[in-house]
């Protein structure tokens, strides 16, 4: 495709594709997405779309007009009736574009051969053009992120079975681990006097072997197993009760296989060999999926080669890429399987030491890739005069902590210095981010420019404003707050006062984006909690600038490994000191029984009676219908509860499901004091100061990661007073639970939290990869992997020092672009 027309609807789709991902798991973070699709439908249509697409884009647009006020389900269904309307216009673009064209007539010889991209044939392919592979197995593919025959070869097994001796289940020796064959003889629920349970026994011919489950959804295993089926099942072999007959207890099914028929026995990718058992998802079967990662490693392994360059890989000591990859997926004969769960299996492993370093190494050339380019642009030299800053905190009644004296100094070493700043500012809850953040804006406002500053709600952007607007007072500076909610005639004086320079410092949420918004000389953005919002919404706003110097903040502690991976391509920053006057919040982590919960509700009811508020957090909104979560508790009902409890107090409910307007009115009553109880679930997790909140009780908090958890208690603590936190575990979870909530109680300090969390749950759930742009790796794990990580990273960092041509190594960076692109908003063309 090719104009203005295609080029603007193409980057209409781009937001509504990544709202609708992974079953619309980036809704909830894309702030301004009403906005942002409104703006970009107004380019359509000045880019002269014929009557048909601008008819139906008009449409569109005004439908989002109301977007932000929707519930997450009405969002989900616009989103899919416009990402509809969107590709039948570009659809009707595409034929158009072909009908006012004639190509002339050539004979065979004279059509010209089409070179691909480079790199385009390892990379780019649909892995349905694999034979075995048609549109069936292709959707089947598709569930698990697998698309093209790069996503196939890199998708990583999640276990090998050693197939190379299936014994029989006579020879099976109790407490180990061992393979064999069976046909089912009996299926069914068993009640003996102590319980129930299900059992499937299989036989072949040397004996018989037990297949137990107590904890069991009986129609799913009858479906399963049939009298008379055939498979291959990995387990422990234990003697069962009564001391005679074998028996295997809980087998999961990824360890069990299905025979489908004979001539599978016989099947070398299937039998008499190390096999990988990969992920699946229902209708996919490991045969099947073995069969198409065995077809693309033959036609499509070779088109790797070479892609670590070799000095690289003599240093790092790897194997060539193909022969790394066939390794992964099909292990020689001669070796021991790789136990993907313990480090130093994998370390031993040069196949996968190969494949993972390059996953760490496409990655950090990506991210010194866009941090070249930022370098190499001309920014902002900035004055060095520090008078505002200084009438700052000449103004407040502390002193900086020596934390904060620090950063301010790296931030005008970077606003000085003529290239375009990108740092992340880290600091834990309370260290005083925000007023770094201002102290660097005034320098920018002394330089005759504007600042901007973005955050995620409008209740947190109206409490910015107030503190900005009261600290800089004094210093005449002009301070003005732009959201949706404001009327047409404040909104219309605000936008002139940013048009006209009047306004120094505008803060806002996805309101700056809108295409109305226009400054008059925007040097300096700081986006608050950036994992918030989407890709598109962060560069809209810096887009408003020329070259502007940017700052982004997170109260999340991030660890180095995570940072250097999400963030590589950003300077660090770390507030690792509190102030004084910053009190411990005295932390209980409690088991759920009847007698904590008399005891926290006592708590709890003495500082309400003392004039002090309390939150009550909970995981769910109502109750779920998956029965493993039928225990969990849920704000639906508990703030029923907590009413009958609490009945002489003012209990309010808040959760993620009400509209905007409503959630920022209950927010805005409980920090008026107009309500001394906010039962809530986790949208408190980033949110206002409450001085007056004292207390904070977050229950089934094994539900939650540390981090989170360590966020929540945050809230509280905030106003001088003495605070609590109640971290209250369920008893169902277990003793496991217990002892990783224990570190709540033992420290306050965020990024040794952050440390043990990461550790513990790893980088997917740590930040919500779906949520913040974790990257998702395959083979690669982030924890596990760190020292490959940044042997991948110190070795991208030589050979992008070297490139002064990406031609000398195209194949590769081609692949970078491909692969990271998107989300590094790397420039793919070049």
């Amino acid at each position: 495709m090719r104009g203005e027309l295609e080029k603007n609807l193409l980057s209409l789709e781009k937001p509504l594709k990544f709202a609708s991902k992974d079953n619309f798991s980036n809704l909830d973070r894309m702030a301004g997405l009403g906005v942002t699709v409104r703006n970009s439908c107004t380019k359509v249509l000045t880019s002269g779309p014929p009557a048909e697409i601008k008819t139906q884009i008009t449409a569109l647009r005004d439908s989002f007009s109301d977007f932000e006020r929707l519930g997450r389900r009405e969002k989900r269904k616009k989103i899919s009736s416009a990402l509809r309307i969107v590709h039948k216009a570009i659809s009707f673009s595409e034929e158009k574009a072909h009908e006012n064209v004639l190509p002339e007539k050539r004979t065979r010889a004279q059509v010209p051969e089409k070179k691909p991209h480079p790199g385009a044939d390892a990379f780019s392919p649909s892995v349905t053009r694999l034979r075995g592979v048609g549109s069936r197995v292709g959707r089947l593919l598709a569930k698990k992120s697998i698309h093209t025959v790069y996503d196939l070869l890199f998708y990583s097994p999640r276990k090998y079975d050693d197939r190379r001796k299936i014994v029989s289940i006579s020879e099976a020796t109790p407490e180990e681990f061992c393979t064999v064959r069976g046909t089912v003889a009996s299926v069914g629920d068993i009640r003996n006097r102590k319980r129930r349970f299900f059992q499937v026994v299989i036989y072949d011919g040397t004996g018989k072997l037990r297949l137990t489950w107590f904890n069991y959804n009986s129609s799913y295993l009858r479906g399963v197993f049939r009298k008379g089926m055939s498979f291959i099942i990995h387990g422990k072999v234990s003697v069962a009760p009564g001391g005679r007959a074998l028996q295997i207890i809980h087998p999961l099914a990824q360890d069990i296989e299905i025979i489908e028929s004979e001539k599978d026995i016989g099947n070398p990718l299937q039998f008499g060999r190390i096999v990988p058992v990969y992920p699946l998802t229902e209708g996919l079967r490991q045969k099947k999926l073995r069969e198409a990662v065995r077809n693309a490693l033959d036609i499509h392994a070779q088109d790797f080669k070479g892609l670590i360059p070799k000095d690289i890989q003599e240093k790092n000591d790897l194997m060539d890429l193909p022969e790394a990859l066939e390794q992964v997926h099909f292990p020689p004969g001669d070796v021991l399987p790789v136990d993907l769960d313990d480090p130093g299996s994998v370390a031993d492993s040069r196949a996968h030491r190969t494949v993972i370093f390059f996953e760490f190494f496409v990655l950090q050339l990506g991210l010194f890739s866009k941090k070249r380019k930022v370098d190499e642009s001309r920014g902002i030299s900035f004055n060095s005069s520090d008078a505002l800053p200084e009438k700052l905190f000449r103004s407040l009644p502390f002193a900086l902590t020596r934390a904060q004296e620090k950063v301010v100094s790296e931030i005008k070493a970077d606003m000085v210095s003529p290239r375009p700043m990108n740092r992340l500012l880290q600091g834990d809850v309370g260290s005083g981010k925000t007023l770094v953040a201002l102290a660097s804006m005034l320098r920018a406002v002394e330089s005759g420019y504007q600042a901007a500053l973005m955050v995620p709600t409008e209740i947190l952007a109206e409490q910015h404003f107030r503190n900005m607007r009261q600290m800089t007072q004094n210093i005449g500076v002009t301070v003005v707050l732009l959201k949706s909610a404001l009327s047409k005639v404040d909104k219309s004086r605000v936008h002139e006062e940013i048009k006209t320079g009047q306004a120094d410092i505008v803060v806002g949420t996805h309101a700056l984006i809108s295409e109305s918004v226009d400054f008059k000389a925007l040097g300096f953005v700081v986006i608050d909690e950036q994992h918030r919002f989407g890709v598109v919404q962060r560069a809209e706003l810096v887009r408003k600038a020329t070259v502007p110097d940017v700052l982004v903040m997170t109260a999340t502690p991030i660890p180095r490994t995570l940072a250097i991976t999400v963030y590589g391509d950003l300077e660090v920053s770390i507030i690792d000191e509190l102030p004084p006057s910053r009190k411990k919040v005295e932390t209980f982590v409690l088991r759920d029984t009847q007698k904590n919960r008399t005891w926290f509700y006592d708590q709890v009811k003495k500082k309400l009676e003392q004039g002090r508020q309390a939150y009550f957090v909970y995981p769910f909104i109502e109750e779920s219908e998956n029965q493993d979560f039928k225990r969990v508790r849920h704000v639906t009902k508990m703030v029923e509860e907590l009413r009958e409890e609490f009945s002489e107090f003012r209990v309010s409910l808040l959760h993620g499901r009400m509209k905007s307007e409503e959630r920022d009115m209950v927010m805005g009553d409980f920090l008026a004091k107009r309500c001394d109880i906010l039962v809530s679930t986790t949208v408190i997790e980033v949110g206002v100061d409450v001085p007056n909140a004292t207390e904070i009780v977050i229950e089934n908090a094994e539900r939650f990661g540390l981090s989170q958890l360590h966020q929540m208690r945050g809230r509280v603590g905030r106003g001088g007073h003495e605070s609590t936190c109640y971290v209250v575990y369920s008893f169902a979870s277990g003793e496991d639970s217990g002892e990783r909530l224990k570190i709540m109680g033992k420290t306050s300090d965020g990024f040794r939290i952050s440390e043990f969390d990461l550790a513990n749950r790893g980088p997917g759930e740590f930040m919500g990869t779906k949520q913040s742009g974790v990257p998702s790796f395959n083979f690669a794990n982030l924890i596990r992997d760190s020292a490959l990580l940044g042997e991948s990273r110190n070795s991208a960092r030589k050979l992008m020092g070297k490139v002064d041509n990406y031609k000398e190594y195209e194949k590769l960076f081609t692949h970078v672009a491909e692969k990271w692109g998107e989300m590094l908003e790397l420039d793919t063309s070049s």
